[in-house]
């Protein structure tokens, strides 16, 4: 079970469980020794009017006064019941025994027991016996009270107890519950603040969380930052060093025009320092749209296909190309708006580069995001294309021909867990490149 409210739900309603059954233990067992002292009480005050009705004839005989001994002890079975036992082995017995007889036990003077037996008719009976000396004799005296009437009072007490407490403690985990969701909140909000910082809305969290998660999310929000500063360092690194390189290519151009440079190195020069200067300007472009947006960002098509098309067509403005885009009009989620501009920038590049008048491109998120893009040119040979396939994992982009780019296109894709295959388009007969990109999922759910 991973989740915090659960657990907290779980947890808190097995401990108000438990202690509710406990108080209530403890309740019911206070109120049966409650009874059960109330009821010796009374029968030891009962022993001591017998005790005090007991006489002896000058023979030593056993016996009781008459009209000294409540009427409820000559009832037949009336649940009040006493033994006397004399140290002749005398019994003086109620007449409520009837046939019935009581568990004989001799007492010394000032010993005492009280226990729970079973008396005539099943009776659930409470026993106090004590010794004496009276008349130079040891007596026993037991009586006996039948608690049955009093237990099913208290098993009914018992009953109402339990329907009480099962009631407060559904009130107290509806209680509960409400101060868990309450507690929670905050991280609710937070949870809904990753998704909008995983679809590029905000570009940081919100720190105004409870003290237990604040150190978290202030780590977060730094590591934020610092990627967002690295990635911009980047950026401008990458744009000051083409500036850099266009001083020196400037002046192997113009040593390339010089009169005394021999025509086969200037047609060497030319060669190299054309293609330099197209690269440069390719990057310094690229480098000026990745520039806008923080890092996070999501990536609409609708927004960044165009600004990314103009790009390819400043680029190769000797060609005429039509582009065909199928993409959503909303975000793609879970994915950087970078990494997403970084490889479709260098498919749609390698497109138009060998297209003769067609780049279709089509984005489709579903569990995924599904990426093709095909051109109508030459494309190659079922050879190439395995070669080709092969050398997706180490191209290298000074090589010509469709591999251009292609180890930053595979470096994002293995980012992203996905697959990238090359074939022939069907329809354009140029080359096809078809990525899936798998998504992380996040719930945010409390």
């Amino acid at each position: 079970m991973n989740s915090l409210a659960q657990r907290l739900h779980i947890g808190l309603g097995l401990s108000m469980v438990l202690l509710l059954g406990l108080i209530g233990w403890l309740i019911y067992d206070q109120n049966q020794r409650l009874v059960d002292d109330f009821v010796v009480s009374r029968l030891e005050h009962d022993g001591e009017g017998l005790l005090a009705a007991l006489q002896f004839d000058a023979e030593g005989k056993a016996s009781l006064i008459k009209d000294s001994i409540s009427t409820i002890y000559h009832q037949p079975l009336s649940g009040h019941y006493f033994l006397l036992v004399t140290e002749k082995d005398e019994v003086l017995r109620s007449r409520s025994l009837w046939d019935a007889e009581l568990s004989r036990v001799k007492l010394a003077p000032g010993e005492q027991r009280i226990d729970h037996i079973i008396g005539p008719s099943e009776q659930s009976l409470l026993l106090w016996a004590a010794g004496y000396r009276k008349g130079n004799q040891n007596v026993t005296i037991m009586v006996a009270e039948d608690l049955s009437m009093l237990q099913m009072r208290l098993m009914k007490n018992a009953l109402l107890l339990l329907a009480l407490t099962v009631i407060f403690l559904f009130i107290i985990l509806y209680i509960q519950r409400r101060i868990v969701r309450g507690s929670f909140a905050p991280l609710r909000q937070l949870g809904h603040e990753i998704e909008q910082l995983e679809r590029g809305d905000i570009d940081q969290l919100t720190e105004a969380v409870p003290l237990e998660v604040k150190p978290l999310v202030v780590e977060v929000n730094r590591l934020l930052m610092v990627m967002a500063c690295r990635l911009e360092r980047s950026r401008n690194a990458l744009g000051n060093l083409a500036h850099a390189l266009k001083g020196p290519l400037n002046l192997l151009t113009q040593l390339a025009d010089h009169n005394e440079t021999p025509a086969t190195i200037k047609q060497e020069l030319h060669q190299h320092t054309t293609a330099l200067q197209q690269q440069i300007e390719h990057e310094l472009i690229r480098a000026r749209l990745a520039g806008s947006g923080s890092a996070g960002q999501r990536f609409n098509p609708a927004e960044e296909l165009p600004a990314l098309i103009t790009v390819l067509q400043r680029i190769y403005h000797d060609k005429h190309i039509e582009f065909d885009i199928q993409a959503p009009q909303q975000n793609l989620n879970n994915i950087d708006r970078h990494d997403l501009l970084e490889l479709l920038g260098n498919l749609l590049d390698n497109a138009t580069k060998w297209a003769k008048a067609q780049v279709r491109c089509s984005i489709e998120q579903t569990d995924a995001i599904y990426i093709i893009v095909e051109d109508d040119g030459s494309g190659v040979s079922e050879e190439e294309l395995a070669s080709l396939t092969q050398r997706g994992h180490r191209i290298d982009e000074s090589l010509p021909g469709h591999g251009l780019g292609l180890a930053i296109v595979k470096e994002i894709v293995e980012l992203y867990h996905g697959t990238l295959q090359f074939d022939r388009s069907p329809e354009l007969e140029g080359l096809r490149v078809q990525v899936k990109l798998n998504l992380p999922q996040f719930n945010g759910h409390i």
